[in-house]
């Protein structure tokens, strides 16, 4: 079964471009732009649904984490051949919703930042499950070996345990330099969590929830107090961080968990994805409107193309 969170990529890529207010479609292997919808908000996040036709896409309205003055509560559900918004759903109050991922009974997963809470969205309904996370939820990552979901609590202490079944908060992953992006592995058995305060990774037992490794990222100035990005490729072979105010991304074998490449990127670097061939990643880099294609062995930028202001999150896509 493929996990729908790490599924392999195709000929075609969508990004959102938060600052510009669009999300935008471009060919991976021209590189060239072919669609652009204009969204009703600042948009940041997107998960492909089950079948591949459509995304669902965090509107997530004004400001940042921690400023946001006009938070919006709605996920937009877009569909790809047409490169349309066809509907929105409410998630019932002005949450900033961001987070998105899809576990396998097709269910949403969402994080529901200023109600300190994850949703369980049920696409069809739009019936909603509200989980009380605490803090500020801002990432989820699901394991479906171990049956939960894990949302960091951004620059909160901890990354809460989700019983994905009960749907309610069973433990909490410490994290005491705070946390940041995480990612689960395919396999389910692995959580990678970004450090806010150290350039960390930590790395805990799906399972146990037991903290197994912290692992160093080297090559950036490790600047405090920063924004990072966790993603796992596809294949569960690379794990790759991005380190904004350091404009800098690491790769780490995710076997070994030795770091295998650093790169120094433009300003801004946030969200990743995953090309269709395996061996090559994207990497938005937001304050500087470009994205970068790069290897994934070796960290080595082979091509890249600008975006609409404040690209945050990519997907390739078939």
């Amino acid at each position: 079964m493929i996990d729908f969170n790490n599924r392999p990529g195709g000929p075609h890529l969508v990004v959102t471009a938060k600052t510009a207010g669009v999300i935008q479609f471009f060919d991976a292997a021209t590189l060239r732009k072919t669609g652009e919808i204009a969204m009703p908000a600042s948009t940041h996040e997107m998960v492909l649904s089950p079948d591949g036709k459509q995304v669902f896409a965090s509107v997530y309205g004004g400001g940042i984490f921690g400023k946001n003055s006009n938070p919006d509560r709605r996920v937009a559900v877009i569909d790809l051949a047409s490169q349309s918004v066809v509907r929105m759903i409410d998630v019932g109050a002005d949450v900033a919703p961001h987070s998105l991922m899809m576990d396998r009974d097709g269910i949403l997963w969402c994080t529901a930042e200023l109600a300190s809470a994850a949703l369980a969205i049920d696409p069809q309904t739009s019936a909603i499950d509200r989980i009380d996370t605490g803090k500020a939820a801002h990432w989820l990552a699901v394991s479906h070996a171990a049956d939960k979901v894990f949302a960091a609590c951004k620059t909160s202490d901890f990354v809460a345990v989700i019983d994905r079944t009960a749907r309610r908060m069973v433990d909490r992953l410490p994290v005491p330099t705070l946390s940041e992006s995480l990612c689960v592995s395919p396999d389910g058995g692995t959580v990678f969590v970004c450090s806010h305060q150290t350039p960390e990774l930590y790395v805990f037992d799906a399972h146990s929830h037991a903290l197994r490794h912290r692992l160093a990222v080297t090559g950036g100035e490790g600047r405090p107090n920063q924004l990072k990005r966790a993603r796992i490729s596809p294949d569960g072979q690379y794990v790759c961080v991005s380190s904004l105010l350091d404009n800098h991304a690491a790769i780490f074998d995710a076997a070994t968990l030795s770091q295998i490449a650093s790169l120094q990127t433009p300003k801004g670097p946030m969200g990743f994805g995953f090309a269709a061939d395996g061996r090559h990643a994207y990497l938005c880099c937001h304050d500087d409107a470009v994205v970068l294609e790069f290897e994934l062995a070796t960290g080595a930028v082979i091509r890249q193309f600008f975006t609409a202001s404040g690209c945050e999150f990519i997907i390739s896509y078939r």
